[in-house]
């Protein structure tokens, strides 16, 4: 009888472990279908399959699209005849969606972290060497007298930092580009006649203009002329919102004439560029997974930018 007793409650475990086996076995069949549509886990390597790729570097819009990430960064993207799905990334259906670099706004407020406060030489020199020992990526300077810009720049230069300046008149762009200014922030809005020797060293220094258009007042409408004549001249382009709404910055650089496409360099490549940030601003291996997967496509309209599905930040989902 004891055996008999022990079979019985050994027979009873067992049947008890494969119904636990055949429950998760289910449970995991149900899953994986579902696995394969939604956005996985933070970092693990993820890719997004079927969208319509603009990568940022102004080239066209891809169909069909994949975009391999992992631990933060993309690891491949392109057609998706070309590029194989890793085994173990979870596959995002990206099938009539948009898939853009994440925005990227080289003034996002009025008074930055390391916006150089001074006014005189002496307090530029002090200010740079203060804010330079916190090893900031670029420096801000407003609207200043010349002697303490020149000052400013001098000592930015020296500690290998490059300068983003605000400007509004044809002048102090000039000043600013002959003292090596690494970018404008600003539209010159003194004069419609803009000078072609500036606009050529614009554009052959790779001195990038960002219009801050929102922040151009009465004078708009003169402001956005010249912005499309510096682009139209070949002048690198990107967008600051100095706290305002980045969005509507984009909308006012397409009313003054930008293509859809060029507006979206601008927020994207350039914009990493003027910061100095090789690692943003386009879709391509080793950049920054950080990535914006849009309803509706802006190589059309500008506004479409709004309409942000999911967004992805060095390699995790923002909720």
């Amino acid at each position: 009888m004891s055996g008999i007793r022990a079979a019985s409650l050994k027979n009873k475990r067992r049947m008890t472990y494969d119904c636990s086996v055949i429950s998760r076995s289910l449970l995991l069949a149900l899953l994986l279908p579902l696995s394969a549509c939604a956005p996985g886990d933070d970092g693990r390597s993820k890719a997004f399959l079927g969208a319509v790729l603009l990568d940022g570097s102004g080239g066209p819009p891809l169909s069909n699209s994949i975009v391999v990430t992992a631990a933060g960064r993309i690891r491949a993207a392109g057609a998706r005849s070309l590029v194989p799905v890793p085994e173990e990334a979870d596959q995002i259906d990206g099938s009539g969606k948009v898939l853009v670099p994440a925005l990227v706004d080289v003034r996002d407020r009025a008074a930055p972290a390391s916006l150089v406060r001074a006014s005189s030489p002496a307090d530029a020199r002090r200010a740079v060497e203060a804010l330079a020992a916190g090893h900031p990526s670029v420096l801000y300077l407003d609207e200043t007298s010349p002697d303490t810009a020149e000052a400013v720049l001098e000592a930015a230069r020296a500690a290998g930092i490059p300068l983003l300046a605000r400007v509004s008149t044809q002048s102090s762009a000039a000043f600013l580009v002959d003292h090596g200014v690494s970018g404008l922030i600003g539209m010159i809005a003194n004069t419609e006649s803009l000078d072609p020797a500036l606009l050529s060293r614009l554009r052959d220094l790779k001195v990038t203009v960002a219009p801050a258009l929102l922040q151009a007042g009465a004078s708009l409408e003169a402001a956005k002329r010249n912005t499309l004549r510096m682009f139209r001249a070949g002048v690198p382009l990107a967008a600051a919102s100095l706290g305002g709404d980045l969005q509507r910055e984009l909308e006012l650089l397409a009313d003054a004439g930008l293509p859809p496409l060029d507006v979206l360099v601008a927020a994207t490549r350039n914009g990493a560029m003027a910061l100095h940030q090789p690692d943003r601003g386009t879709v391509e291996a080793g950049k920054r997974a950080d990535l914006l997967v849009l309803s509706a496509n802006p190589g059309t309209d500008i506004a479409n930018l709004r309409k942000v599905a999911l967004r992805l930040n060095g390699g995790e989902w923002v909720r």
